[in-house]
């Protein structure tokens, strides 16, 4: 929680330092777990669908267009982890969490005065962070793509929906989270994720 707060301070004062109108949207939701695929044993190891949270800082641009900071956290487990070390040995599930981080922002579809709809999108960072002695984070580069609806309540609130596509990106063969303890080789170039989140923006 304490990075989570870190993260927005420093993200507010920069918006507000280049805008006089912008909108904080706190959001919670659902992502869809996700895989790797081992490229030794062509065994995959899949990331269990949880909840996810975090926060989406937005400053309005032209013709209905938006430039957007997009921050998201999500703990689960990740599946079936031949491990190699002393203690423990043998097949686990490790905790992982994941962390995006995202500059991008909004095009409208339409701009109806009761319902707004747009298309998202961000490129940026994810952090994968295993919870497990002897393995490593992975800072990897991502991007993400979204369709969403946003719904004025008042003049400075509005509710808002929408869904995205994440796509983090590797190389093949490559060894992730490992300090000697255990590899996993990766098979493929994408680690891919979904998620649908609500949120109420805060305009100030």
């Amino acid at each position: 929680m304490k990075k989570l707060i870190k993260i927005l301070f420093i993200t507010l004062i920069f918006f507000s330092a280049n805008s006089y109108s912008a909108e904080i949207i706190p959001i919670l939701g659902y992502r869809t777990g996700g895989e790797f695929v081992d490229d030794t044993t062509d065994q995959k190891h899949t990331i269990e669908s949880s909840e996810m949270y975090g926060f989406l800082v937005s400053m309005p641009s032209e013709r209905g267009k938006s430039y957007e900071f997009y921050y998201s956290h999500q703990s689960s487990n990740l599946n079936s982890i031949s491990i190699t070390t002393p203690s423990p040995t043998g097949t686990t599930n490790i905790p992982l969490t994941i962390d995006y981080f995202h500059f991008g922002g909004t095009t409208p579809i339409s701009s109806e005065p009761d319902l707004k709809t747009y298309v998202s999108g961000g490129l940026g960072f994810t952090k994968l962070s295993p919870d497990f002695t002897g393995l490593e984070s992975e800072l990897r580069p991502s991007f993400s793509l979204g369709i969403g609806l946003k719904y004025p309540i008042t003049e400075t609130i509005a509710f808002r929906l929408e869904t995205r596509a994440l796509a983090t990106m590797f190389n093949n063969n490559s060894a992730i989270f490992c300090s000697g303890g255990c590899t996993i080789s990766v098979n493929g170039n994408f680690f891919l994720q979904g998620e649908v989140f609500a949120g109420i923006a805060f305009g100030f």
